[in-house]
């Protein structure tokens, strides 16, 4: 009965002066906690995880920490901001984190929710050009997403989407570049195409239908220009000769 008495009164005199946070981490990268309100005079400061289990402990007046089982060498406590800062992230680490500090009362100083997060694909940008002349088709792919959108000379059309898992991919078009990009809290990659690109595709379409001698060689062309002039010549003197022939035999 004392025990539970006890135990109740811990409980009625634990206190948050916070709300929780959302943090992100990337695999493998580090991430740091910091006490976001001013703390008064405590004996004890205590980081959890999950509520549940302890990472590390820290005593006012001895100034030690003691790092619990499973964080050794994965966590560093700054004794002067009482921030905790976590290492070597991996998927596992995920979850709430609380700093408590105890003394008369026990008060919740620093609660963050903390998502450890793979890095995104590389996205892929590529362009198709359509039978109409200038009209460009554009297709954006990241992981499982795709967008397509389609140009106009140097008009695109601006276009994004979100996975389930709110992720997004964009197509957008910054000054003269053309930008697929694929991202999320803690990474981002991206792929890009000049507009230049578009105008050569343009131009050589263009050129394409209105001239006869498309992919034709220079050196090919005047191959066939002195072929011509040759036989004219020929033809020529031929006719002369047989002209005087004919007049000296009348």
């Amino acid at each position: 009965m004392a025990m539970m008495l006890q135990l109740n009164i811990v409980l009625s005199t634990l206190i948050s002066v916070t709300a929780s946070s959302d943090v992100f981490g990337l695999v493998d990268s580090s991430v740091q906690l910091d006490i976001r309100h001013p703390v008064l005079e405590f004996d004890e400061l205590l980081w959890v995880f999950n509520r549940t289990n302890n990472v590390l402990n820290y005593y006012t007046e001895l100034k030690k920490t003691e790092q619990y089982p499973g964080n050794e060498g994965r966590v560093e406590f700054n004794e002067e901001t009482y921030s905790l800062t976590l290492k070597n992230l991996q998927k596992t680490d995920s979850g709430l984190y609380e700093a408590k500090a105890s003394g008369n009362k026990v008060r919740v100083v620093a609660e963050y929710r903390l998502s450890v997060l793979d890095p995104v694909e590389a996205p892929v940008l590529t362009h198709q050009l359509s039978r109409d002349t200038c009209n460009i088709t554009l297709t954006c792919r990241g992981h499982d997403l795709s967008i397509s959108s389609s140009c106009y000379k140097e008009t695109c059309e601006e276009k994004e989407v979100t996975s389930p898992g709110g992720i997004p991919l964009s197509l957008s078009v910054s000054g003269s570049t053309i930008i697929c990009n694929h991202s999320n809290p803690v990474s981002w990659k991206k792929d890009v195409l000049e507009m230049k690109e578009l105008k050569r595709l343009c131009a050589d379409e263009g050129e394409g239908s209105v001239s006869p001698f498309a992919g034709v060689s220079v050196c090919f062309l005047k191959t066939v220009l002195y072929s011509i002039i040759l036989t004219l010549m020929l033809s020529a003197v031929i006719t002369v000769h047989i002209r005087e022939r004919l007049t000296k035999s009348s």
